[in-house]
């Protein structure tokens, strides 16, 4: 089922009403989310009287849904257990379905509440901010500082039946477009420097989704102190940047070839073998990070270059070791990068926005690595725990290159340790909108998402109120 145009032009002109040129959407977007869904998704009517009171279900509902965003985040939507919900909540299974009728609903249903929580965040900031400064520091602050629970985050909606994917796609889309609308509105008002917004709104989505998913994989502690933390420098990098000296245009001192080039013997079978499995795992990695990891079949990945899903399986046991695989070839990369940069000899913000610069560029490429997303617990306890510790030292050598250059003067003074954290969000995001946009230079995209993160978008001349 997918958004009218009409629906689409109405939804448009409801979210982005200006009064005496100042974003003024005032209404909610539910009725428009609900008339997408057909009446037989619908918990309406009246349930037995055993089942509790309207009150009593709506609370059930919705501790349903954050248990199931819990999970998705996790374990990836193929991975929640209705059984296991129904025990954590102490229902019985018969109760459940009152709820939902199965695991793609539920994975909807959430997924859905994720974006019109998104939309209520985005007219609330607007109708409060005075201005686009104000109102986008309004809903990074409403998405990160808040007491509810943390939803779903939309990696895996490929996961989820035609008609569903396309409603929660459509959502999201919309929801980026606002972003994006309020960054215009800001040049246009001349607080905001001229950069691709369209970009900058894809960054600032990635890095209020690493926000919410890195705790798991950096092995840190998710406490409201430490989201208040991520929202300050998200807010901090946003308008500020990072160079204390903002004017000159950085230019990247590595060539990601140089980083990324294999080279293997045709004749020696078992160099030939391990490069036919590399190759697997590239198009895999490809469709994982697009799809997410329950979105992307055996079938599919086998089909992208031609084959059948029997010929994954020449090559790798199950899903499971491919995205070993495929998590192993990626920190390897990343390992790659950061130690490349460490290296050179040029300012500690020169190193960060090269490792800035080469992951952008390798996730907007055509072989790009995997992405840290939802989904990690489903692993082996294993590699799990040694993909966490990789994590960390990643996280470890990134903090000591902003420190660095805190200490040399070319960083100003900042959040380094959680800048450190979430500005990765920025290019793993990069994957699910890359293909939006159309033939695009990876050079391009990378160059532009240094010089946000080295510039901020405010204009120098308007400044911060």
């Amino acid at each position: 089922m997918v958004c009218s145009p009409t629906l689409s032009s109405k939804y448009t002109a409801r979210l982005f009403r200006h009064q005496s040129m100042h974003l003024n959407p005032i209404y909610s977007w539910r009725d428009d989310v609900l008339a997408l869904i057909p009446a037989s998704m619908t918990m309406t009517g009246d349930a037995p009287k055993s089942r509790g009171r309207p009150k009593q279900r709506a609370r059930v509902r919705e501790a349903l849904l954050d248990a199931a965003a819990e999970e998705i985040n996790l374990r990836g939507a193929a991975a929640v257990s209705l059984n296991a919900l129904a025990d954590r909540l102490g229902l019985s299974r018969n109760a459940l379905y009152y709820y939902v009728t199965d695991r793609s609903d539920l994975v909807f249903r959430a997924y859905l509440r994720a974006c019109e929580t998104t939309a209520d965040d985005l007219a609330i900031a607007f109708e409060e901010g005075h201005d686009s400064v104000e109102s986008l520091r309004l809903y990074i602050e409403r998405v990160l500082c808040n007491r509810r629970p943390p939803p779903a985050i939309l990696t895996d909606i490929d996961f989820l039946p035609d008609s569903q994917r396309e409603t929660i796609a459509d959502l999201s889309r919309r929801n980026t477009e606002a972003i994006q609308t309020l960054l215009n509105a800001g040049a246009s008002e001349g607080r905001f420097r001229a950069v691709d917004h369209a970009i900058v709104a894809q960054c600032l989505v990635g890095m209020l989704n690493w926000a919410q998913l890195s705790a798991a994989w950096l092995g840190y502690h998710d406490t409201a102190k430490v989201r208040a933390r991520a929202a300050a420098a998200i807010i901090d990098i946003l308008f500020n940047g990072l160079a204390t000296n903002p004017a000159r245009d950085f230019v990247c001192p590595i060539e990601l070839s140089m980083l990324t080039a294999r080279s293997f013997n045709a004749f020696d079978r078992a160099e030939a073998t391990q490069e036919k499995a590399a190759q697997v795992a590239i198009a895999a990695a490809r469709l994982f990070n697009r799809k997410g990891l329950d979105g992307a079949s055996l079938d599919e990945i086998g089909a992208s270059l031609g084959a059948t899903k029997g010929a994954v399986y020449h090559y790798f046991d199950d899903k499971t070791d491919l995205v070993l695989r495929c998590y192993g070839m990626a920190f390897d990369l990343y390992e790659r990068i950061l130690d490349t940069a460490s290296g050179l000899a040029i300012s500690g913000l020169e190193r960060s926005l090269t490792v800035m610069h080469l992951n952008s560029e390798a996730q907007a490429g055509e072989e790009p690595p995997l992405i840290l997303q939802a989904g990690l617990f489903s692993l082996p306890e294993a590699p799990r725990a040694h993909f966490i510790e990789r994590s960390q030292r990643l996280w470890e050598l990134s903090d000591g290159m902003l420190r660095s250059g805190v200490a040399d003067g070319s960083c100003r003074d900042c959040d380094h340790r959680m800048i450190a954290t979430i500005t990765a969000g920025a290019f793993m995001w990069i994957p699910k909108w890359i293909y939006q946009i159309g033939t695009c230079d990876p050079k391009r995209v990378a160059a532009s998402i240094a010089d946000f993160f080295a510039q901020g978008i405010v204009s120098k001349e308007a400044g911060l109120p």
